[in-house]
């Protein structure tokens, strides 16, 4: 830190001094650590200086035994600037709950502004902005960013086909355009409905054409289920429509481990705060803390506003959690379980959403390196029916 700027820290005084001994008592100042600048002689008994506020009390101890008269002509520095605040708490007070809030209120949505929207489809997007927690009155430090609103409501809306999110000043203007559906003109195409695999049928609802299959018959992939020619050997063909459930079997390999590592957490979270300027932070709260187990930080960046204008730096939250690592050991019975539901789960995300998992058999179990090794047969109600498009001659 430069000199000036630590006088003006520690305060200075102007101060005169006058007596017969003037030398001497500068002299015993300066031995006693005093720090004299500006000396200006104005008469062979008077002197002019600026002296540090620290050192004042040495000097009004000295001045009695040299028998010198000091006046005070000025005051400068932090610590008299201080006390004239201090003696005018209210105006400090009433300047900083304006500053405050201000600042809230530059940091408060105040308005949201939708367009190209139907007014159905703008309230829909009204409400999912409410769920995310954006609307009218709501702070926005806590608020997401426009690029992770308009991902979530494209995912959350199927009707839209495109949305823009703005932020600006203390409102959001969203523009979004809907999905347009396009009737087809062209005829219905001729088809028929097949099996897509094997399967025992269980259920058959065929809404447009004619079934060929029955309730409780094994079918193979590719068998004609249902046909779109309403009359036999017409050549006349619909678009035939419909659902087949039917049991199919999957045959499943899986294998899970009797030891595992977990890290576990709490819930419970430290919180420190800092201010951030580009790559550059500066801890405010919470630094101090020293964590010697391992850790799992999240950390979040608030942007700052005031009057629309966006400040150049950032409020960063970070939540620090304890982790412990843990050597879970499962029993047969635990570690079958656990493979059995891993395998049903993976087999649902391949089939459709429909499908439905009705029972299961454990075919073969074995043990092998601290690994246990199931090989499942799954039993699956799902539906079967596929189309066929039939090529017609002119």
């Amino acid at each position: 830190m430069r000199r000036g700027q630590l006088t003006v820290l520690q305060g200075t005084l102007v101060l005169t001094v006058e007596g017969q001994l003037l030398e001497a008592f500068i002299h015993a100042c300066v031995k006693q650590g005093c720090t004299f600048s500006d000396i200006t002689y104005l008469n062979g008994r008077k002197v002019k200086v600026t002296v540090l506020l620290q050192d004042w009390p040495v000097l009004r101890r000295l001045r009695k035994n040299y028998r010198c008269k000091i006046k005070i002509l000025t005051k400068k520095g932090a610590p008299f600037f201080l006390n004239r605040l201090r003696s005018r708490k209210a105006l400090v007070t009433a300047v900083l709950i304006g500053f405050i809030a201000a600042f809230l209120l530059a940091n408060t949505l105040w308005s949201i502004k939708i367009t190209g929207l139907d007014p159905e489809l703008e309230a829909e997007v009204e409400s999912k902005l409410s769920s995310y927690g954006i609307q009218p009155g709501s702070s926005t430090f806590s608020m997401k960013q426009p690029r992770e609103i308009q991902r979530l409501l494209l995912e959350d809306i199927p009707e839209l086909l495109w949305v823009g999110v703005k932020k600006q000043g203390t409102s959001y203007q969203l523009y979004g355009v809907k999905q347009t559906n396009f009737d087809e003109a062209d005829k219905p195409k001729p088809s028929n409905i097949v099996a897509a695999k094997k399967g025992l049928i269980t259920k058959m609802f065929i809404s447009k054409g004619r079934p060929t299959a029955e309730v409780n018959e094994v079918v193979k992939k590719g068998k004609l289920l249902a046909t779109g020619e309403l009359k036999e050997d017409s050549g006349e063909f619909i678009e035939a429509e419909g659902e087949v459930l039917a049991e199919t079997w999957y045959r499943v390999e899986v294998d899970s481990e009797l030891e595992r590592e977990q890290n576990i957490t709490d819930g419970d979270a430290d919180h420190s705060f800092s201010i951030a300027i580009n790559d550059f932070s500066i801890p405010v709260w919470g630094f101090w803390r020293k964590y010697e187990e391992q850790v799992r930080m999240e950390s979040y960046n608030h942007s700052l506003e005031l009057f629309g204008w966006k400040v150049p730096v950032q409020l960063r939250e970070s939540l620090i959690y304890n982790n412990e690592e843990q050597q879970q050991s499962l029993s047969s019975d635990q570690s079958v379980n656990n493979s059995v539901e891993t395998a049903k789960q993976s087999l649902l995300l391949q089939l459709d959403e429909e499908a439905e998992i009705t029972d299961e058999k454990i075919l073969h179990e074995s043990k092998d390196h601290g690994k246990v090794k199931l090989i499942l047969l799954v039993k699956v109600e799902e539906n079967i029916a596929e189309t066929k498009y039939v090529s017609q001659g002119d």
